[in-house]
């Protein structure tokens, strides 16, 4: 399977956004998510990618919908140098 080039930087920028923006430690966003915080500390700097599953519970986390976070992620991608 293909992986989107850029995607897992997207998601890294994304994810830290929205928890810089909520005021919230990692170890704060994780609790609120229920993921552990070396995830989410995996999710920013882009070692690591997100399931579908991890990113309905961030986006719940900080009340948006899975597809309003998909949708920022996109515009992520979209700002990314080619």
């Amino acid at each position: 399977m293909q992986i989107l080039p850029g995607l897992n930087t997207a998601i890294a920028k994304t994810v830290r956004n929205i928890r810089v923006r909520s005021g919230l430690s990692q170890e704060q966003f994780a609790d609120f998510a229920g993921l552990s915080r070396v995830y989410i500390a995996q999710l920013e700097t882009g070692e690591r990618g997100a399931s579908l599953n991890a990113l309905i519970l961030i986006a719940r986390s900080v009340r948006m919908t899975g597809a309003e976070l998909v949708a920022l992620i996109e515009e992520e991608i979209q700002r990314l140098p080619h």
